[in-house]
């Protein structure tokens, strides 16, 4: 298991979650009896951030033996756009090969199977401090980008480049006066004071 410094018990405002990603052999049935925080249970990553994405800290809890080139992937997609979880895999494989394949895409902890429920615990609290840690947390971006548009989202990467409203505008069909809203709207959303500024808080290194 990647070793993590302790965490002292933390009091949170509002109480953090796990949310399990099911797989042929993991699901919240699997998990180890009498777990001291609450579980969910979603069938793909559209469902994992939809519910990691209401102000709520919390962490991912994944199959990294299966399907795991598909779900390092999936973790690439979200955090190109500046999105990004506190992921726990479970793994028979605990090779340094694997340990390090895990930290280079974000894995915060590999717990070995069959799962041990101290081991869990002690990760999973982990993931929670991580996720909620900060003023611009883990938690704070993601649900600040989930009140976003889909507009609004598709836009973010040429507002991010500093591209000109009058260009997109023409991209994309519309008045420059619309881009201009659709950018005041961003940065009111995403909390921040400028596009500059959300940059640096969305591609960030944890």
């Amino acid at each position: 298991m990647i070793q993590a410094s302790p965490v002292a018990e933390s009091v949170y405002a509002i109480q953090p979650f796990m949310v399990v990603l099911r797989s042929s052999r993991l699901s919240v049935q699997s998990l180890p009896d009498a777990l001291s925080f609450q579980t969910a249970e979603v069938s793909d990553w559209g469902g994992v951030f939809h519910k990691l994405s209401t102000f709520r800290p919390g962490c991912v809890l994944v199959d990294f033996d299966e399907g795991r080139e598909h779900l390092l992937s999936a973790v690439r997609e979200f955090a190109d756009q500046g999105i990004r979880f506190s992921i726990i895999g479970v793994t028979v494989d605990r090779s340094r090969r694997t340990l390090h394949q895990a930290m280079r895409h974000g894995i915060l902890d590999l717990v070995s199977r069959p799962l041990d429920a101290r081991a869990l615990g002690d990760a999973v609290n982990e993931a929670f401090h991580y996720d909620s840690h900060g003023d611009d947390s883990l938690c704070e971006m993601r649900s600040c980008f989930a009140k976003l548009t889909p507009k609004e989202r598709e836009m973010l990467p040429h507002l991010l480049l500093g591209v000109p409203s009058r260009r997109l505008a023409s991209q994309f069909l519309v008045t420059y006066q619309t881009i201009d809203r659709h950018r005041k709207r961003v940065i009111e959303k995403m909390k921040v004071d400028n596009m500059t500024e959300l940059a640096m808080k969305l591609y960030r290194s944890y």
